[in-house]
């Protein structure tokens, strides 16, 4: 008899023992998430590459969430933002005050440069890796001032200078214009569709000279710049030669680790944003733009961007409730 009590309490015990261990296993994988919703996504042709795999993976660890992304610019996002018709904007840009004022909060996720790039082909090319060009020569080239690499590198050359821009809308050029201390609008040339696009018809054009994301200046399977891209040092001291400081690196990972420690000029370096709205609060939208401060930082490598410092990361965390 007091064999029998015995083993029923032992089965008792490893039943106990099993239900507990599945309790703690469904607790605990990330495909139990009570999560629910569908977030939809528009914005910058930098970031969405990025948030792709972002939204691969944070939909395989929360199976009741459907992600839509599209890519346009960041203008146009931030108006289908404040339409409702869309969850999340990716934005290139800052938020200006009168978008922060309509209750719209901008989280920094990311980071870039953007680059002025011309072909490796440019008769002018060896001049222009010594010397450098000034800012407001720059400048002066993208509003159609100077016509001609001669004038602008101060030489006799007549060849002329084909400016390739992007759209006044997107957060590349108006970073870009930034820089220059002019307006979109003053700068001119062949619009291109994307940062993609502007790269891969530069390389193609001798007498191009354009601006893009560092994302798609360098090749990631070689991790060294475009084949027949340069990036063009800008010479920021005007002293007629492009020193160290001034030199954007053949490599992606010299260069990261520059924009990183805060050593190239800001713009061009930026951050890049994940913009919602601050009411209603979404649950859904809200735990993602936190998971990708936090995971989602883990899977920059595939993408030529700058994971943010864990100070700026932590800042975002406190604003989203």
């Amino acid at each position: 008899m007091k064999k029998t009590v015995f083993t029923l309490l032992l089965l008792a015990m490893i039943l106990w023992g099993c239900g507990s261990n599945q309790t703690k296993n469904k607790g605990t994988n990330p495909n139990s998430s009570n999560l629910q919703g569908t977030i939809i996504i528009n914005g910058s042709d930098v970031l969405y590459p990025l948030a792709m795999r972002w939204a691969k993976t944070f939909k395989s660890e929360n199976t009741g969430v459907a992600i839509e992304l599209k890519s346009t610019c960041s203008d146009n996002a931030i108006r289908n933002l404040k339409a409702g018709l869309i969850n999340i904007a990716m934005v290139s840009r800052p938020l200006s005050a009168a978008e922060q004022a309509q209750g719209l909060l901008a989280i920094p996720v990311a980071m870039d440069a953007v680059l002025p790039v011309i072909c490796f082909d440019n008769n002018n090319i060896q001049q222009i890796m010594l010397a450098g060009v000034t800012k407001s020569k720059l400048a002066a080239a993208f509003s159609g001032k100077i016509k001609t690499w001669g004038q602008l590198l101060n030489t006799k050359s007549t060849d002329p200078i084909e400016v390739h821009k992007l759209a006044d809308s997107t957060g590349t050029t108006q970073t870009w214009a930034n820089f220059l201390g002019v307006k979109p609008s003053q700068i001119i040339g062949t619009t291109e569709y994307s940062n993609q696009s502007m790269a891969d018809v530069l390389v193609t054009k001798k007498f191009g000279l354009g601006y893009c994301s560092m994302s798609v200046v360098f090749d990631l399977n070689t991790n060294f710049t475009r084949r027949n891209l340069k990036v063009i040092p800008i010479d920021l001291n005007s002293s007629g030669q492009a020193d160290d400081n001034e030199l954007v690196f053949d490599k992606l990972d010299d260069f990261k680790s520059i924009v990183s420690a805060a050593k190239y000029p800001s713009p061009p370096v930026r951050n890049l944003f994940l913009v919602i709205k601050t009411q209603p609060i979404n649950p859904a939208v809200n735990t993602f733009v936190k998971w990708t401060l936090g995971i989602g930082q883990n899977y920059f490598k595939d993408f030529g961007l700058v994971t943010i410092d864990k100070k700026t990361a932590n800042e975002a965390l406190k604003l989203l409730k």
